[in-house]
């Protein structure tokens, strides 16, 4: 049974589903920006660093049922449509997802990250979604 009640993202959930809706809102040119500043920021050595110490903080900070809680909605909104597609067909996600997923994830630690970490993980999205 959880323990999370009304904070299903644990204590960052208000600023989680303020990002997942502003990126369900988000249109094909600024979700095209988000994947192009994506592919050239993850492929630096701080932004693996970067992967590397948020899977660390979700693993020591016990918040891997807040992480689970995530994929539900964040499967929701990247499963790309495939409306021929057969109950056993792969999922293919949307471009996007892999972004939205380190920020969605840093969010939800950002209270135990430093800030340049968490602004590495969430960059692809500064133009976009300001974190304030």
């Amino acid at each position: 049974m959880s323990t999370m009640g009304a904070q299903p993202y644990g204590p960052q959930t208000a600023a989680i589903r303020g990002f997942l809706v502003r990126l369900a809102g988000l249109g094909t040119t600024d979700r095209a920006a988000v994947v192009a500043r994506y592919e050239t920021i993850a492929l630096s050595r701080d932004y693996e660093a970067a992967d590397a110490r948020l899977g660390d903080v979700i693993k020591r900070s016990g918040r891997e049922e807040a992480r689970d809680a995530l994929s539900g909605p964040f499967l929701q909104l990247m499963k790309r449509p495939m409306p021929d597609a057969s109950p056993d067909a792969e999922i293919e996600l949307e471009p996007i997802a892999e972004s939205a997923l380190a920020a969605l994830l840093a969010l939800m630690v950002r209270d135990l990250l430093d800030d340049a970490t968490v602004r590495l993980l969430t960059d692809a999205f500064t133009d976009t979604i300001p974190l304030g």
